[in-house]
């Protein structure tokens, strides 16, 4: 029985044995036809898509098969047999669509980041150096080239430094007015560390807490309407020294150095505001003095101004072949020992006086006595100073005395040489001083508003012959755009008055000197009867003889009624001619290139006088 039972088991295993290989049988057969149905299909496919292609109309897109069978695994593609895809003209006018919108966006973008970081354009530069060595001895009229070539905005590369120089109007209003809180800042550069006392003073020093301190002391302490109403008196008395020097060289027939007397008029007119004291003169406190800081400022002016390659090229200073730092060095000692001297002298008269100046004294007091008596940083909290430091004083001394002196006394010079030059305007001026002022006193200050044509003549001399070929230099504090061009922070920029004087876009006639440009329009007569004639920027920015914003001068108003009154009295009070007979025509107007730009050679004439003789005593 089991033995029957075992065998029935195996003929069991024996047909499903039989069974499965038969059924893998047919599952082989179907795959085989299916795979041969998929080749006949694929055939057939393969052939009506070369006669398509062959017959095809134009337009059609064709997607390979090819690419798509290896994006698609292979069980998908034997089931589902890819055919060639074919994409119909709207789509194609889509894609093309799409294609160029992206490649316009594109290049909009790189457009749009190229423009941020574009320079001003400007001439090639040399590796290490850059533009340097492309400056001569008269860097402004290089400049001013520049200008004329690349645009009126210019950029630079100094050494290792960034700049920008420009002669335009729109864009000197736009960085010392729209953007004055940028470019505002100096660059500190080694004459002013040197010459400035560490860029403590107010002309030099960069944009902070410190300078706007220095700046309030100068504008409520020194440079108020009534201190400088209080020194009236004294300024009326050195005009009247300077018609008298004048008087007695005439007398004698000696030549007349103009220089040399202007220089000295500056000087008392500043020194005694300042310090208490004449220097010039013969009842003068020290001439040899004065003479000696005279042509010490001479020099401080000239290494302030020159465009120094240690500040560009660190590695020059280590060379310094001509001496310039061992120069900046002396007059700095120089300086120092006379600032140090005056501080010393008003202390010991301030001792002797045992402190018994009232305040209603206040207006004899002199600057350096207000600064002695001011508090020093910090003091109003507490816990400051209890005076103002020793280089505060100093520093504030030099600004005054530089930049009343040197500055005025070079502007006279240029407009005497011009009007000696041109002996029509001189004859206009007088007429006018005649009709204002007539042949019986001498001119007041109260004259001055009312001098149109002297004040025309004014002007055109800042425009032909500006104090300084450049502005105090300028630096950006932050990166900017002007004019769509990037400006990165910490960027030189170089104002150009020279050269804005004789932009021929905005001036005719540019090397004629024609005051009569300046004067007020004439057409509606009634409401030009009382306009007045400005020496400063004024709206159009086409002179900028103080410049503007905050870095605008402090003793702006000072250094017109000093440069009016002085030119006011020669030109009333004496004929002017050169001398040893040469002709006017043959005046020397070449300038000598450094902070304050002056003539050459100094200015020589002969001097008569037009007035009744008792006014000159």
């Amino acid at each position: 029985m089991k033995d029957f039972e075992r065998e029935n088991n195996r003929s069991k295993r024996v047909h499903i044995d039989i069974q499965r290989e038969e059924n893998e049988k047919v599952v082989l057969c179907e795959e085989n036809e299916l795979s041969s149905e998929v080749k006949r299909k694929e055939k057939r496919d393969d052939h009506e898509s070369k006669k398509e292609r062959d017959n095809n109309t134009h337009g059609n897109i064709c997607i390979k098969k090819s690419s798509l069978n290896k994006l698609i695994p292979k069980v998908v593609q034997t089931k589902y047999p890819i055919k060639q895809v074919h994409v119909d003209e709207k789509y194609k006018v889509l894609l093309c669509a799409y294609l160029v919108s992206k490649l316009v966006q594109s290049s909009i973008a790189d457009k749009s980041k190229q423009n941020i970081n574009r320079l001003p354009p400007g001439p090639k530069q040399w590796p290490i150096v850059g533009n340097l060595f492309q400056l001569g001895q008269l860097p402004h009229r290089d400049m001013a080239s520049f200008c004329e070539k690349y645009g009126p905005l210019v950029y630079l590369r100094l050494g290792n430094v960034d700049a920008i120089t420009t002669n335009d109007p729109e864009i000197i209003r736009e960085i010392l007015v729209q953007q004055d809180d940028v470019f505002a800042s100096r660059p500190r550069t080694l004459a002013a560390v040197h010459l400035a006392y560490g860029c403590g003073d107010v002309a030099l020093a960069p944009l902070g807490p410190k300078w706007k301190r220095m700046r309030r002391i100068c504008m409520e302490h020194l440079l108020t309407t009534k201190r400088l109403e209080s020194f009236k008196k004294h300024r009326a008395d050195e005009a009247q020294n300077l018609v008298k020097d004048v008087w007695d060289k005439a007398q004698k027939g000696q030549i007349v150095n103009l220089r040399e007397i202007l220089g000295g008029f500056s000087m008392n007119n500043v020194t005694r505001m300042l310090l208490g004291k004449q220097y010039f003169g013969a009842e003068s406190a020290g001439p040899q003095e004065a003479m000696e800081f005279m042509h010490v400022t001479h020099e401080l002016f000239w290494l302030l101004g020159v465009i120094y390659l240690g500040d560009y090229l660190p590695l020059w200073r280590w060379i310094d072949p001509y001496g310039c730092e061992k120069k900046m060095r002396d007059v700095e000692k120089r300086i120092d020992d006379f600032h140090m001297r005056i501080i010393e002298e008003h202390r010991k008269k301030k001792d002797s006086k045992s402190n018994n100046i009232d305040d209603d004294d206040e207006t004899e007091m002199d600057f350096v006595d207000v600064l002695l008596s001011l508090l020093g940083e910090d003091e109003e909290d507490g816990n400051g100073k209890q005076h103002m430091d020793d280089v505060e004083i100093k520093a504030l001394i030099q600004d005054m005395i530089a930049a009343a002196t040197d500055t005025s006394a070079v502007t006279n010079e240029w407009a005497m040489a011009e009007v000696i030059k041109h002996p029509h305007v001189l004859k206009k001026i007088q007429e006018e001083l005649d009709i204002v002022v007539g042949w019986g006193r001498m001119v007041m200050e109260s004259d001055l508003i009312n001098l149109k044509y002297l004040r025309c003549v004014v002007r055109e001399t800042f425009r032909m012959h500006p104090a300084g070929p450049f502005l105090i230099p300028h630096e950006s504090i932050r990166d900017t755009n002007i004019n769509g061009y990037y400006i990165p922070a910490k960027t030189r920029v170089f104002i150009n008055t020279h050269g804005l004087g004789r932009n021929t876009k905005i001036w005719d006639n540019i090397d004629e000197f024609r005051p009569e440009r300046h004067l007020p329009p004439n057409d509606d007569k009634e409401n030009n009867i009382n306009a007045r004639v400005e020496i400063s920027h004024g709206p159009d920015f086409k002179i900028l003889p103080f410049s503007a914003g905050k870095r605008k001068c402090p003793g702006a108003p000072l250094g017109v009624k000093l440069v009016l009154m002085a030119l006011a009295r020669l030109f009333h009070c004496y004929d002017w001619s050169p001398p040893n007979g040469a002709r006017p025509e043959d005046i020397e107007t070449n300038e000598v290139y450094g902070m304050t730009m002056p003539k050459a050679k100094p200015l020589m004439a002969v001097a008569k006088p037009r007035l009744p003789a008792h006014l000159y005593h």
